[in-house]
């Protein structure tokens, strides 16, 4: 449901623009772009985060308001379409791209503008590819983090508090009267239980050094 209520706000982003384009009021782009700003830096500043959907509306009014296609600003839209893929599913990034070259396509008019709408339509794969990858490289790394919290968690709760019995129970057995094969087999025992307690300490060390790099 998120998902699509960020397609549906990008789609209006993209409608709204293009209507204050081509209507009376576009002589108050500078300031709607101005408000646009402090919106976004009051966001930052108090929610430490960014409004993707604040930061298109102001890309897409800055464009829309310098002749569209031809506008010296149209390469913003490249930077943008990779940071929306490598914070949004790949599915946003095809979608608001598909609604800037829908809502540009009305300003074709000349040889260079359909280079540059070409050229939106060419970018537009490579974005949505590079945040796919990423995509799922971050979903790997946090199979790779849980893996490692259950494993730590298995050996702190389960490992260790069992191997303690063993040495506790050998302990209290060696020290009953006990014929020499005996005693010599429950020291093994505990040695062992000694020496995989003290293995398993070394190993989730390494598991945390390895997880902190």
């Amino acid at each position: 449901m998120p998902q699509i209520i960020s397609i549906i706000l990008f789609f209006l982003v993209s409608v709204f623009s293009f209507l204050f384009s081509i209507s009376n009021y576009l002589y108050f782009a500078p300031q709607l772009i101005a408000i646009t700003s402090i919106a976004i830096l009051i966001l930052y500043f108090t929610k430490k985060t960014f409004s993707l959907h604040l930061v298109a509306l102001l890309i897409n009014i800055i464009i829309f308001s310098t002749n569209g296609l031809n506008s010296p600003f149209f390469f913003l839209i490249y930077f943008f379409l990779f940071i929306i893929a490598f914070q949004n599913p790949s599915s946003s990034t095809l979608t608001y791209s598909l609604f800037l070259v829908l809502i540009l396509s009305q300003s074709l008019n000349s040889f260079n503008s359909v280079i540059t709408l070409s050229s939106l339509l060419l970018i537009t794969p490579l974005a949505w590819f590079m945040g796919k990858q990423f995509s799922e490289k971050t979903k790997n790394e946090e199979i790779i983090t849980e893996d490692e919290t259950d494993v730590l968690l298995w050996h702190s709760l389960k490992l260790k508090t069992g191997l303690y019995q063993i040495i506790d129970s050998s302990s209290e057995i060696l020290s009953t009267p006990l014929t020499p094969t005996q005693k010599n087999q429950i020291h093994k025992i505990k040695e062992s239980a000694k020496s995989l307690l003290h293995s398993s300490d070394k190993l989730t060390a390494s598991i945390d050094n390895e997880s902190d790099d």
